[in-house]
């Protein structure tokens, strides 16, 4: 703030003088003389604000299966294709190692990875689901006429590498890990959707291998399997809740082929079949 400066000499005032004064201007402009305020609000809460971490719902909803038709499905059936290998007894497995539920079997699993994208150089690897072997009912010898009834396990090379999801309200004593999908609640509004790409890998305890899968089975060139590793799902969020559905349109090469995704007409079990073939390059 400026200020003007007066001199005022005594013995410049003559003697006697009654009515001497001094011009003193005075401004109405407004001057800040105290900037407390207007550093609070412009610079501190501004800075403070930029300094707190963004509230984010970690809450997630869970996704359940359904078909073309929206109605919810009852199974979700994975199946395994090792270069025309599709039995346990054909990758090794002995009638023992299943009949006794050896750890080589229990151990043996399939694993899904979800990406949020197709591309491998700038995907990131939103969940995983891994699935691990067992016997289910339909690996069972009939007894008394009746297959699946608590009876002996098949013979190894007589039990495909299958991987069955059921939902747990339509079969309690099924297995259903992997049946449903889990993702942050804020990640849609109502009326959105977005894709997942799963990509599978088969990890045999047996003998330590792990294979990698693709959706085709037949052999590609190396340029063309990048496009073929991938199965699409499609998370949903409408008024009547969360939902998937595998999409059995998409193929990574912009192809109209159809892809390795089937769903059943039979409405009393309304379940989808995934394939998924060992890699196989020209």
């Amino acid at each position: 703030m400026l200020l003007d400066r007066y001199k005022i000499n005594l013995s410049s005032i003559a003697s006697g003088a009654t009515a001497t004064t001094i011009n003193i201007p005075i401004s109405l402009e407004l001057q800040l003389v105290d900037q407390s305020e207007l550093v609070e609000t412009v610079f501190v809460d501004v800075e403070t604000e930029k300094a707190i971490n963004p509230i984010i719902d970690y809450e997630k909803v869970r996704f359940t299966p359904i078909d073309l038709n929206n109605e919810q499905i009852n199974s979700i059936i994975y199946v395994v294709d090792l270069l025309g290998n599709t039995t346990y007894g054909s990758i090794g497995f002995t009638d023992d190692d299943i009949k006794y539920e050896n750890d080589s079997f229990k151990q043996t699993f399939l694993n899904l990875n979800f990406y949020d994208s197709d591309n491998p150089l700038s995907q990131n690897l939103v969940t995983y689901v891994t699935l691990y072997s067992e016997i289910k009912p339909s690996d069972l010898l009939a007894t008394n006429g009746v297959s699946g009834s608590m009876g002996q396990p098949k013979p190894a090379n007589q039990i495909p590498i299958t991987y069955v999801l059921n939902s747990p309200l339509f079969n309690q004593r099924s297995f259903s890990e992997g049946y449903y999908l889990y993702d942050y609640k804020d990640e849609l509004a109502i009326g959105e959707y977005k894709y997942l790409y799963m990509r599978a890998s088969f990890n045999n305890a047996k003998t330590g291998k792990s294979t990698n899968m693709m959706v085709k089975d037949v052999a590609l060139p190396i340029d063309s399997l990048i496009h073929q590793l991938y199965t699409r799902f499609k998370l949903i969020r409408t008024n009547s809740g969360f939902s998937y559905q595998i999409d059995n349109t998409y193929n990574g090469d912009g192809s109209i082929n159809p892809n390795n995704i089937t769903y059943s007409n039979n409405q009393s079990l309304n379940s989808v079949v995934v394939n998924l073939y060992e890699i196989n390059a020209i």
